[in-house]
């Protein structure tokens, strides 16, 4: 039986996929966080998610471990940098076919089962990837906490914080925000809260957390937190409408037919307010886009890839058993 194996490595999980030849998947598995493999005992930590994952979803599947078992083809979609990782992995995970790919590039893939369209992936930071009918993909985003992550939860977080300190200045409206922040981080000013920040005495996935009190506040009727989640979605939207106008022009225009798929993943999106706000700005930039959830989580969009890479086609009977299975999608 020759075995593919698929990964979707997150922020805060990793999930693992072990599949026959026919499309069969016969071990599923979930572990802790691939990422920051940049940092001190990050490549160590990497290796460790990975074995003990795909050793259980090996172990599902009636197969020997990851040091045992020899894949027709492997693929593994990660956030962030990828060079530290294809090292690691390529020691580790022993097959023909080895690709270590960008988490944007399977998210993709199973967003819209292999065909064209687009999608955006907003957790802790935010990305889209979009691909026309004739394979040519765009990424947009991507750059990271410094300089992008618009849209997602840090960047919502970030803008809640710029909000608070607009009202201690004077020059913003008071908000929810600053007595809920100020409370909660245990801080007595708006001043030893960006100290924190600043002194890295709390991490970025600190701040990311905050978003959930955004949501807090904004349900609660605060107008602040509710423009912040408004423009978090505009954001998100801006990244879909740029890829859409380079891949799809002639789709918008009506010289093609077809109404090009948007598709929407991770965290931020399952807040109402931002999702609301995403559909309604696609649409109005390109009231031709059809804006649907994805049709296969990212974790059988690396499935899907490993598969292309040995060549093999997988039966449209196991992609439809796919998307009934209970994957949870990207974080």
């Amino acid at each position: 039986m020759a075995l593919f194996l698929a990964a979707d490595g997150g922020q805060t999980t990793t999930k693992i996929v072990v599949a026959d030849e026919r499309g069969q998947i016969r071990g599923v598995a979930t572990g802790g966080p691939s990422n920051h493999t940049e940092e001190p005992g990050g490549p160590e930590r990497l290796q460790q998610v990975v074995r003990s994952t795909v050793d259980d979803a090996l172990k599902l599947a009636g197969a020997g471990s990851i040091a045992e078992e020899e894949f027709e083809a492997a693929c593994l979609g990660m956030t962030g940098e990828t060079v530290i990782k294809q090292r690691v992995l390529t020691a580790m995970i022993r097959t023909p076919r080895l690709a270590v790919v960008h988490d944007s590039v399977n998210a993709l893939m199973g967003a819209t089962a292999g065909g064209p369209g687009i999608v955006v992936i907003a957790g802790t930071g935010s990305v889209a990837r979009g691909m026309d009918g004739h394979g040519r993909e765009i990424r947009a985003g991507g750059w990271g906490h410094l300089f992008g992550d618009e849209g997602s939860a840090y960047g919502i977080a970030r803008e809640a914080i710029r909000a608070v300190a607009a009202e201690v200045d004077g020059f913003g409206p008071p908000t929810q925000l600053t007595p809920t922040f100020l409370k909660r981080l245990g801080v007595s000013s708006a001043y030893e809260l960006m100290e924190k920040y600043y002194s890295a005495e709390w991490s970025r996935d600190h701040m990311a957390g905050l978003a959930l009190w955004v949501n807090e506040s904004a349900l609660a009727g605060d107008s602040v937190a509710r423009a912040v989640l408004k423009r978090a979605g505009e954001d998100l939207a801006g990244s879909a409408t740029a890829l859409l106008r380079l891949l799809f022009k002639d789709e918008l225009t009506g010289a093609s037919a077809g109404a090009p798929l948007v598709s929407y993943i991770g965290g931020v999106f399952e807040n109402g307010f931002v999702l609301a706000s995403f559909k309604e700005a696609v649409h109005v930039a390109c009231p031709r886009a059809r804006i649907e959830p994805p049709l296969l989580p990212p974790v059988l969009g690396s499935l899907l890839l490993a598969y292309r890479s040995a060549g093999v086609e997988c039966p449209e009977v196991a992609r439809r058993a796919w998307a009934k299975m209970l994957l949870s999608p990207h974080d």
